[in-house]
């Protein structure tokens, strides 16, 4: 078989056409409808401009893409270009490498040439401040500074400070092309606000936009081991990947694996492990809905029906009843990962980039994208973590520099795609990390359907999703839901109404 480019896997998230939002409604809870029978507007099936048999896009001869982003000849005389940035590894790494030695990798030494061949370009000299981003973001708008160029932080927290209006609109930046193919159209679609302005941008700068991916992991050799049991590869291949079969198969295996009984990580044998966040809310999105969702012009929060009722309550007899998962009630997946390496569960939940973990240990495995809840759900949908970096520029940012950021900005994507990216799918990932061709099948399936829920990055409200699914002494999705709507549609207004806001406050 011949193995895809990344290129051409970036083809569904290339298509993607960005639809202005035309309004917004705080509403009751919505009526249950199939996201099956009822697509969502904004399904790219359903866009006849998106059809690859009539889009030159599809075109690789054609591709406006392989020439480039048009930019002006201009030098910056090794102006700082300072780039605020939280600490934590993989995200710090996508973007910012400071200095590589004999042992860097291949995608590190990329990251490290990327930023070296840019400055040399422009006459910028890259800085980064490494460190909680939160505080001085709203320190610097609130003092008038223009003293960071770029900030690279958790999702939920860049949007956060969206609502509180710190950022520059991305439309306004005069050279950066969000229709090209280094942007990530689903992000323009769904992070773009009712009146059209864009905050959070979100594509090949960092390769973590693959890499915050859900998906499973699972141990072949374990699978290998039990007589009659079918590979899981041949299920998704046969739209039987459900949740329902993964059930029957984590049970399974739990049964047909020694351990000690007592249910803690450190010691005993499972047949899922699985964190609060990192898998148990995972089932919401298998359902084919999403948190918010844009129907006829308007933004509904679409928690709440018989279906993702039915999927909480499975999930949380799957977790806490049936003795065959290890939970983890924490941020910190480590432990996971640990059980996993160590050869003690026969499945795991986790991001695409946790195979750089497991390439580490002496584990024979492979990939799937997390089961759909039913075999009438389209696809197999795929959540982008919302703890993923997401990039922003600060509101108080003079137009001079917003020219000079742009620049910079649109080479660091498209750099990004053309180089980072190819290298960070083709060869970290496929080549060194990943085992098998079908694992390569699986993890273009994943990229395909990866989805960006603004609701989730509004925090409307997830922390309710996963603790449906979690918490023994819980109520219903349903019943916490209502306790806490009139919060959720309270901030769904401030999004709503956050071009009003960002208006008064005036850009300077």
């Amino acid at each position: 078989m011949k193995k895809p480019t990344f290129r051409a896997l970036l083809l569904l998230l290339a298509l993607l056409t960005v639809i202005p939002l035309a309004g917004c409604q705080e509403a009751p809870t919505p009526q249950e409808t199939d996201p099956v029978t009822d697509p969502a507007e904004t399904d790219p099936a359903t866009d006849p401009a998106t059809d690859p048999a009539t889009d030159p896009a599809t075109d690789p001869e054609t591709d406006p893409a392989e020439e480039g982003p048009v930019l002006p000849t201009v030098h910056y005389g090794n102006s700082e270009f300072v780039i605020l940035t939280r600490a934590q590894t993989e995200h710090l790494e996508a973007i910012w490498i400071e200095s590589v030695t004999e042992k860097s990798s291949s995608l590190h030494r990329a990251v490290y040439q990327r930023l070296r061949n840019i400055g040399y370009k422009y006459g910028i000299a890259f800085d980064a401040r490494i460190e909680s981003p939160s505080n001085l973001v709203a320190t610097n708008v609130k003092a008038g500074q223009d003293v960071f160029d770029l900030v690279c932080d958790h999702g939920n927290t860049q949007f956060s400070n969206a609502i509180n209006g710190y950022f520059y609109d991305w439309n306004e930046l005069p050279y950066v092309d969000l229709s090209a193919d280094w942007w990530s159209r689903e992000a323009v679609r769904e992070f773009t606000t009712v009146g059209g302005k864009f905050f959070t941008g979100f594509g090949d700068i960092g390769y973590m936009s693959v890499g915050s991916g859900g998906c499973i992991f699972f141990n072949k050799t374990l699978l290998g081991e039990v007589q009659g049991l079918e590979s899981p590869y041949a299920l998704v291949d046969r739209n039987e990947w459900t949740f329902d079969k993964f059930e029957e198969y984590v049970i399974t295996m739990d049964s047909n694996m020694d351990g000690d009984n007592t249910g803690n990580l450190n010691t005993d044998v499972f047949g899922y492990v699985t964190g609060n966040y990192l898998g148990t809310s995972h089932y919401f999105h298998a359902t084919g809905y999403r948190i918010l969702t844009r129907k006829n012009g308007e933004w509904k929060i679409t928690i709440d029906n018989d279906t993702t009722n039915s999927a909480a309550f499975d999930m949380r007899e799957l977790v806490l009843d049936s003795g065959a998962v290890g939970f983890i009630n924490a941020f910190d997946y480590s432990p996971t990962r640990k059980v996993f390496m160590d050869g003690r569960t026969a499945f795991v939940s986790a991001l695409v980039n946790d195979a750089i973990f497991f390439a580490e240990s002496d584990v024979r495995y492979g990939i799937l994208p997390f089961p759909k809840y039913t075999s009438r759900v389209k696809g197999y949908p795929t959540i982008v973590s919302a703890g993923t970096g997401l990039y922003t520029v600060m509101r108080n940012t003079s137009q001079e520099n917003a020219e000079r950021i742009s620049i910079v900005l649109e080479e660091l994507a498209y750099d990004g795609y053309k180089t980072i990216m190819p290298l960070y799918y083709d060869v970290v990932l496929s080549y060194q990390v990943l085992q098998d061709e079908d694992s390569l099948r699986m993890l273009q399936l994943i990229h395909d359907n990866l989805i960006l829920d603004v609701g989730a990055f509004l925090g409307l409200p997830d922390n309710v999703i996963y603790t449906a699914a979690s918490d023994a002494s819980s109520a219903s999705l349903s019943q916490l839901y209502g306790e806490i709507e009139s919060q959720a549609l309270e901030k769904l207004g401030t999004w709503c109404d956050l071009d009003e806001l960002w208006e008064v406050m005036g850009q300077s």
